[in-house]
């Protein structure tokens, strides 16, 4: 499956001053998957029910048996150093097991409490392809 990179950094341009919230699709599990929708034309979490609160996102990640089985049902796990531009990266998280930020190279990029942030690449401790786990060519 063949990546739209224009779309993605369209995207990401776009939101740079939205900051993190729970409505309105501002989360991080929301922002990596229109990330991953920009590329590739496909919404991941297209089966799931939106939520709008803490505890409703908490409720949904429980009854996918956490964050990370949901993801990893709707995308390819890869190791950290093969992610590339536009994969979903993962780092610890206290409250879901996992928080998901977006590959731009050598840092990753994610919703913060003032837009969005951006960490180095070495935060990433797991990490998905974008490209449903086809092989990019």
């Amino acid at each position: 499956m063949s990546r739209d990179l224009a779309a993605l950094i369209a995207l990401i341009e776009a939101r740079q001053a939205r900051g993190f919230r729970w409505r309105r699709g501002r989360d991080c599990v929301s922002f990596a998957a229109a990330c991953v929708a920009a590329q590739t034309g496909v919404n991941p979490l297209a089966d799931l029910p939106r939520w709008r609160t803490r505890r409703e996102a908490l409720e949904l990640a429980a009854a996918e048996g956490g964050l990370i089985a949901g993801i990893d049902r709707r995308l390819a796990r890869i190791a950290p150093a093969m992610a590339r531009r536009g994969d979903i990266a993962g780092l610890p998280d206290r409250l879901l097991g996992v928080r998901l930020m977006v590959v731009e190279g050598e840092t990753l990029v994610g919703p913060g409490a003032r837009g969005l942030e951006r960490l180095p690449r070495g935060a990433m401790t797991m990490a998905w392809s974008a490209s449903g786990g086809e092989v990019d060519g």
